[in-house]
């Protein structure tokens, strides 16, 4: 199938044109009408034999062959009709707006799967259904029924919006192209029974018109494929921002009932996107702001800090509290600079970042430009921001030629971002366009500019990380859960340090281990069937002789039997007991498509109740997990507190890597926990204390 037939058609049919007002088919031929379509163009509708000017036929039967393009703006229930109809006229590309399908329920799942069938065998490029529609601002070809206003976009570097929800791309392509940002296409997938997003993003990848892919997703069908695309993005110089709906439990729920989505897990995408340069955003004004951010910057920057240069000192304050909390980095002022600034600026206002200006540029009128180069030529800065009070048109029009000549003087360097005090305030439109042009994307809200700007520095600074992929060398395991005594094995034969053990299969064999082993010791219940041994009272702990662990034997076995009646038992774990550290939590999984990501989080409490995890992708080198580690709301604690030695991260870390290596060798494991290890002190390594592997069907 050509998706371009459908992108950019030289000839189109409107099935179920209308001249009704409000219909679906008058909205497209309005559409069309608007933009100037002058290629051949076809309408089809049983009731009409012309709209306006327009001859309209009967039947798709009596369509000429081989057009491009056909909307399909009629009813659900004649759609699997007119698709095959299409496909006996070898029409290219099939747009079919039309609900009621997968997200209706089983009865519309058969009916989409249907449509489906027919396009594929007819090599029939089908998009949706349950959807707007497509917008080329390229070649000028709305295929859509919302009021889509013309607009060209010329020889602008472009955005291309692709959004499972015809609302959401919208939403986002009317906010990017009011502020004068060139949109490439915007496409609704819709149900994507057939053209699914990775399909248009390959094509805009590749796309000369497109720098910026921005993407509203509610599920990512197709996982390995948008992996390998946003690799290719990349090397291509091309930004893909991701704003994934399903961080909750009931955004998934709202997802299958929307467009039949199956949301997998959240933080397992989220690690695996942003390690091959997916910009991922948590909000639409995030979608918005970070594609202007890349269009208007050219080539972000991830070296340097951020400089702010405003007018207020109460708004200082403000601003270091919230880039504390969206993770802008404010380095503070380079000697040199602070000594050039001093002569600059009032007694009263000493130099820093934030930089407070005071009402001082109002009567210097070459203090913005001068400040603005000063800041400039400080290798700390990769950015600044400018913000400023605008609480009225005057304000505007005594403020902004300046701080526009200054902006034309730095030539884009560093990247400087406007965000003004006084969001709702009217200003002049003609200043806005001139920081445009400067090359200078322009916010009412300085949170908003901070955010974006945060964004794009995180992007900048992650492009070159990508993880291994799998590699499966090994002969696959067994499926079914490996219990702790043989996930150990598998983990020891690479090199990670356990507790001395025995495994053993009665009280007489562990008495004699024991005296072996030496006291105190550990005690566990070892069975594929027991998952959650603490739970089960299958696990006893700090025995320190031979007679308590005889009792704890005889206990936990009655219990087992009593409790636990059709769980069979390997044997028993007998482990010397750990020396001290800090304990945390390394598990993993496997997702369907996805492929292997790890997670890390302290260990006990902090895990569940504080949320302190990070995710990553299996692969990653030693860098990436150290800084996973380290941006664990406890890490402190890595480097002593409260007079405890260092912990051993190198240690740590080289836990994550081998298991990782062992996820790439052994695709099978579906899941894995550690849980927990513990940290010793520097130097001292860490002991892997309990770990399971849950092995999936092969």
């Amino acid at each position: 199938m050509s998706i371009s037939r459908l992108l950019r058609p030289r000839s189109v049919a409107i099935v179920g044109a209308s001249a009704t007002r409000g219909s679906l088919g008058a909205g497209v031929l309005a559409n069309l009408d608007r933009f100037s379509f002058a290629k051949p163009l076809h309408l089809v509708n049983p009731r009409y034999d012309r709209i306006g000017d327009r001859p309209c036929v009967r039947s798709i039967a009596e369509l000429p062959d081989g057009i491009d393009c056909a909307v399909l703006a009629i009813p659900q229930a004649h759609v699997a009709d007119a698709v095959r109809a299409c496909a006996e006229k070898n029409i290219g590309g099939v747009i079919v707006l039309a609900g009621g399908f997968a997200e209706a329920g089983e009865e519309g799942k058969r009916a989409q799967e249907e449509i489906a069938a027919i396009a594929q065998s007819a090599g029939i490029a089908l998009q949706g259904p349950n959807c707007l529609g497509t917008i080329n601002y390229v070649d000028s070809v709305p295929l859509m029924f919302g009021v889509a206003p013309f607009e060209s976009l010329g020889d602008r570097a472009g955005v291309a919006v692709v959004s499972q929800s015809g609302a959401m791309a919208s939403a986002v392509r009317v906010a990017l192209q009011a502020r004068g940002v060139g949109v490439s296409y915007s496409v609704s997938t819709g149900n994507e029974a057939s053209l699914g997003a990775e399909d248009f993003l390959e094509e805009f990848i590749g796309d000369p018109h497109t720098r910026v892919i921005a993407m509203l997703m509610e599920q990512i069908r197709r996982p390995a494929r948008f992996l390998d695309l946003a690799i290719r993005a990349r090397e291509a110089g091309k930004y893909i921002v991701l704003h994934h709906l399903g961080r909750s439990a009931a955004g998934r729920d709202a997802a299958k009932t929307h467009t039949g989505a199956l949301s997998g897990d959240y933080s397992v995408m989220a690690a695996q996107v942003t390690a091959r340069g997916v910009c991922l955003v948590d909000s639409l004004e995030l979608l918005i702001d970070v594609p202007e951010l890349l269009i208007r910057l050219r080539t972000p920057r991830s070296s340097g800090g951020t400089a702010i240069v405003g007018e207020s000192g109460a708004f200082k304050g403000l601003a270091l509290d919230f880039c504390e909390t969206v993770g802008l980095r404010l380095p503070p002022l380079s000697a040199s600079t602070y000594a050039a600034l001093v002569s600059q600026l009032p007694v009263f206002s000493p130099p820093s970042n934030p930089l407070d200006l005071t009402a001082q540029a109002m009567s210097d009128t070459g203090l913005y430009r001068r400040v603005l180069e000063l800041i400039a030529v400080d290798s700390a800065f990769g950015s600044v921001v400018i913000t400023i009070s605008l609480p009225s048109a005057e304000s505007a029009n005594r403020k902004l030629p300046l701080i526009i000549e200054a902006l034309r003087s730095l030539d884009g360097k560093p990247d400087v971002v406007f965000a003004m005090l006084g969001e709702d305030c009217p200003i002049p439109q003609t200043y806005v366009e001139q920081i445009r042009d400067a090359g200078t994307p322009f916010f009412r809200s300085p949170e908003r500019a901070f955010r974006a700007l945060a964004a794009v520095k995180r992007l900048a600074a992650s492009i070159d990380v990508t993880p291994s992929v799998a590699r499966a060398f090994e002969v696959p395991l067994d499926a079914g859960m490996i219990p702790e005594y043989r996930a150990k094995q598998l983990l020891a034969r690479r090199g990670l340090k356990m507790p001395a053990s025995r495994f053993v299969v009665s009280l007489e064999e562990a008495s004699k281990a024991a005296a072996e082993l030496g006291f105190p010791l550990a005690l566990k219940a070892q069975s594929s069937l027991l998952p959650h041994k603490s739970e089960a009272g299958a696990v006893a702990l700090d025995i320190r002789d031979d007679a308590s662990l005889r009792s704890a034997w005889t206990t936990m076995t009655q219990r087992l039997s009593l409790e636990r009646p059709g769980v069979s038992i390997d044997g028993m774990l007998l482990e010397r007991m750990s020396e001290a550290g800090i304990e945390i939590i390394i598990g993993a999984r496997n997702e369907a498509g996805w492929g292997p990501v790890i997670m890390v989080g302290l260990g006990g409490i902090l895990t569940e109740l504080l949320q302190d995890v990070v995710f990553i992708p299996a692969g990653v080198g030693r860098t990436q997990i150290e800084q996973a580690l380290r941006s664990l709301k406890g890490a402190k604690l890595f480097d002593g507190y409260r007079g405890a030695p260092p912990a051993d991260l190198d240690a740590a870390i080289t836990v994550v890597e081998i298991l990782s290596a062992l996820l790439l060798e052994h695709p099978e494991i579906v899941e894995a926990d550690l849980n927990p290890v513990r940290i010793h002190a520097r130097g001292q390594g860490a002991t892997v204390l309990d770990a399971l592997f849950v092995v999936g069907n092969s």
